[in-house]
């Protein structure tokens, strides 16, 4: 259309090259996506509150378009400040924007100019205080005299504003680089979304869509959550592809379109079974409408106590936590059966009574590190270490535990040497070595002034053969403290710790734990004497009775020699059980 003189003006501006930067294609972006993102960037400086994103299809000449309405600039800003090279706007107006109060994302003064990275040809149309500013730059032009970018002439219109009093900014972008990947709009939308997409007050759309915080690729899910009140409240959150940085994971609570508070996890954060990483996996938000929650007197955050609230509470960590366990179990299997043909034909080689205590481990292991968020390229090195040590010995996790329980405290320590006796080792030689190590464990318990007949009785229990080849068929029926309660009464419970066994030939051991500390003597000797005659009138046993202790009194030793009572020090019963483990590896090597 032809403007009257009046209303028209064509001239050329000139850029104003700062001695810092030498070149304006200086900066480098990863990615078409982000390139971009920093002309939205600028329409969030301009405190704009909408911005419209075009991406036309990648076989038009359609231009990519940005368009904010935010406070534009006036031609003499434009000229002064905008073609001014590499001067960050914070550096000229503060840190913040003067009427939103908007922390300033143009730091270095140059990604006004991003979009000349994906186009070589950017044009700006900005309006303010009635004027309509037009620039035209083009990247050929700029790239042929580098070095003296003030002398280049950039074409510049103004014209009257319609409506008078428009503002904001719109860039168009045209001839993209054919050497970069077209910009996508749906990793556009998830990149924006990060940084912008709970901000109530600069809503973007890409391509006619709204772009919200969970538009951030992985898998959606919606709920409805009926509250006390009768009102209802929308839960729509993504389980996303990878972890989020902590500030930009979680929900957040919108009442009548307002954000409450911080976004948090109503309570998953406290879920020792989900790792850190899969809880930042979780984004989205909760809608309700006015008036459904009870609010702080400046509005700004719920109280907690609304019994709304507190459903919310309740019913939204079981939901999500649904969700995220399935979701990580599908993703989980999806990627173990990626597993390498080498490692699966290892677990198949395996005998089958010990392929699943395998099987089960190693998953253990590699979902654990896999909800870490370690990828599975990188688990499977680890896998096939662990699998080099199952393979060789079953005993290596418990050695382990034995290992690390030993620098703790003696009562985990008991613990650990209990669960070593549970293992059923499978190779004689393997078996005997790690038998001699686990008693070189029991010896130090032993020996520790803090043990107590109970903590012998836990690391035993499960290790029978620590008393000699005879006993280490028996198997454990019921725990003689039950036994004794049944038949004595309630009294027996201010009794010593006992355990009772029986083999196959029905013969029954009845063993008395004594402090390591303490010294076997007759009081020991009466009282095993009574349970036994209890147990073996009551019920028919054929029992064998052994008391250990720390010490044991040498009247007793020589007295009860070839019965079947028989009292003993742990140390004797250690050194024994040592002596004939260590013949038995002397009798493989040779062998071997």
């Amino acid at each position: 259309m032809r403007l009257d003189q009046n209303h028209y003006m064509s001239r050329t501006a000139h850029f104003k090259v700062d001695p810092k930067l030498t070149q304006i294609l200086g900066e480098n972006y990863s990615s078409s996506e982000k390139a971009l993102k920093e002309l939205i960037d600028n329409a969030w400086d301009a405190e704009a509150h909408e911005v419209h994103v075009t991406v036309p299809n990648i076989l038009t000449d359609a231009p990519i378009t940005v368009q904010d309405n935010g406070s534009g600039m006036k031609t003499a800003e434009l000229e002064a400040e905008y073609l001014n090279i590499a001067s960050p706007r914070f550096s000229r107006k503060g840190e913040r924007t003067p009427n939103l109060n908007r922390i300033v994302k143009g730091r270095k003064g140059i990604g006004k100019f991003a979009g000349l990275i994906l186009a070589s040809e950017m044009e700006l149309i900005t309006q303010a205080a009635g004027k309509s500013t037009r620039v035209l730059i083009d990247k050929a032009t700029l790239m042929q005299a580098p070095d003296d970018l003030e002398k280049i002439p950039l074409p510049l219109e103004v014209t009257d504003s319609t409506p008078s009093d428009a503002h904001g900014t719109t860039i168009a972008l045209r001839h993209f680089n054919p050497k970069l990947s077209h910009i996508q709009p749906d990793k556009l939308k998830e990149l924006l979304a990060l940084d912008y997409g709970r901000e109530p007050d600069f809503a973007i759309f890409v391509n006619g869509e709204r772009v919200f915080h969970h538009d951030i690729q992985g898998e959606k899910f919606e709920q409805t959550i009926t509250l006390p009140n009768g009102h209802t409240a929308a839960l729509s959150y993504t389980i996303t592809d990878k972890p989020l940085p902590g500030k930009r994971s979680g929900l957040v609570v919108r009442v009548g379109g307002k954000s409450l508070g911080k976004p948090h996890l109503f309570g998953l954060e406290n879920h020792d079974d989900l790792s850190d990483k899969l809880r930042r996996r979780i984004v989205g938000e909760i809608n309700l409408p006015p008036d459904a929650l009870e609010l702080t007197a400046a509005g700004g955050d719920v109280i907690e106590s609304d019994k709304g609230f507190e459903m919310l509470m309740q019913a939204v960590p079981a939901e999500i936590k649904e969700n995220l366990a399935a979701t990580h179990t599908r993703e989980f299997n999806l990627a173990k059966a990626r597993l390498s043909k080498e490692l699966k034909q290892r677990l198949e080689n395996v005998p089958g009574h010990r392929r699943s205590i395998l099987e089960e481990r190693l998953t253990r292991f590699m979902q654990r590190a896999y909800q870490e968020g370690e990828k599975m390229e990188r688990i499977e090195p680890l896998a096939t270490l662990v699998l080099d040590a199952l393979e060789k010995d079953e005993y290596w996790t418990v050695c382990q535990h034995v290992s690390e329980a030993e620098r703790q405290d003696v009562f985990q320590f008991a613990d650990a040497l209990s669960e070593f006796g549970l293992c059923d080792l499978a190779l004689m030689g393997t078996q005997a070595k790690r038998r001699l190590e686990f008693l070189d464990s029991l010896e130090r318990l032993a020996k520790d002034p803090r043990t107590s007949e109970q903590q012998m009785h836990v690391a035993l229990q499960n290790a029978l053969w620590v008393f000699g080849p005879e006993y280490s068929l028996m198997a454990s029926n019921r725990h003689l403290k039950t036994i004794i309660e049944d038949y004595i009464g309630p009294d027996a419970k201010d009794r010593p710790d006992l355990f009772l066994a029986g083999n196959v030939s029905k013969r029954h051991l009845l063993i008395e734990f004594k402090k390591p500390t303490l010294t076997v003597g007759r009081d020991a000797e009466s009282q095993a004497k009574k349970y036994a005659d209890t147990l073996t009138g009551r019920l028919c046993l054929s029992l064998d009775i052994l008391i250990v202790g720390g010490k044991v009194d040498a009247k007793l030793v020589e007295e009860y020699t070839g019965k079947r009572t028989t009292f003993v020090s742990y140390l004797a019963v250690i050194a024994l059980a040592r002596t004939q483990l260590e013949w038995l590896i002397n009798e493989l090597s040779s062998e071997k």
